[in-house]
């Protein structure tokens, strides 16, 4: 059995509906970051870092792809 893990950041003020899409309670994920020297600086709080399994990364990319910040 592979253990593979990949760290995302996810605003912290939708870091409950990550897990919610995670567990397949909902069906749209947040927006979603993979690289930490792309988080951008916020005055709300900041992103949390979540490490996920590689299967659960997977269902996210397929539903949506990471945020472009080099346009924020």
């Amino acid at each position: 059995m592979n253990n593979t893990f990949v760290k995302i950041w996810v605003h912290n003020r939708e870091s409950d509906l990550m897990m919610d899409f995670l567990l397949d309670r909902v069906t749209i994920p947040p927006n979603y970051i993979i690289d930490h020297h792309e988080v951008p600086k916020s005055i709300t709080g900041g992103w949390i870092e979540m490490t996920i399994s590689y299967d659960r990364y997977l269902k996210l990319r397929q539903s949506h792809d990471h945020v472009d910040t080099t346009h924020l």
